[in-house]
């Protein structure tokens, strides 16, 4: 990718895709469809068995290691499910973009060819939800606010992560340094920008 400019046409062009191509809107619908049954895999076995007996089980042993491991597992489940279908659109507005017609199948088929790093990235992503989880678990209103505040700064540096990672090919770190360098870059020339022309 490369440039800033490509970079947020893409993003701007998957949004239209969504909008103008009523078939895309599958996407969405799908990724929706699977988060709610990733939602209902995990808490089946905890309402379903035993009337709750392995959820309070869990909190009475104080097994901290197995709750973190159950919301680790539901965290990653979650975000490669959304990474994936994300991936699929931004795959599909690339197409667009170079004057193809792309299909649900072309986005699906060419996002499980990027299956690795998709996997690697909902790994990353995984992570962070869980270490921000534990600050705010652990250190109080205190712990809330850090927590708020690097969950804040990890969503904008990782806003352009799925592009640069499907489009380039590139490793989920390599991709957030790439996101970090970009989004730096957008916002230091509008400071500019600004105190030009302001």
């Amino acid at each position: 990718m490369g440039k800033l400019s490509n970079s947020w046409e893409l993003m701007k062009a998957s949004w239209k895709i969504l909008m103008l191509d009523k078939e895309m809107l599958l996407f969405p619908l799908f990724s929706g469809i699977a988060s709610i049954l990733v939602m209902f895999s995990f808490a089946a076995p905890l309402f379903f068995f035993d009337d709750g007996a392995l959820f309070n089980d869990m909190v009475s042993s104080e097994n901290q290691l197995v709750q973190y491991v159950v919301v680790f597992l539901f965290y990653f489940c979650n975000y490669f499910v959304v990474i994936f279908f994300n991936s699929a659109v931004i795959i599909c507005a690339t197409i667009r973009m170079n004057g193809g017609d792309p299909t649900v199948k072309d986005g699906i088929r060419l996002a499980l060819k990027r299956l690795p790093l998709i996997i690697r990235w909902a790994l990353v992503a995984s992570g962070v939800g869980m270490l921000l989880r534990i600050i705010e678990e652990r250190a109080g209103l205190l712990g809330r606010i850090i927590a708020g505040v690097l969950g804040f700064a990890w969503t904008v540096t990782s806003f352009l992560v799925i592009p640069v990672m499907v489009v380039d090919k590139r490793g989920p770190i390599d991709a957030l340094k790439e996101s970090a360098h970009l989004l730096r870059k957008t916002w230091g020339e509008q400071l500019i920008t600004n105190f030009s022309f302001g």
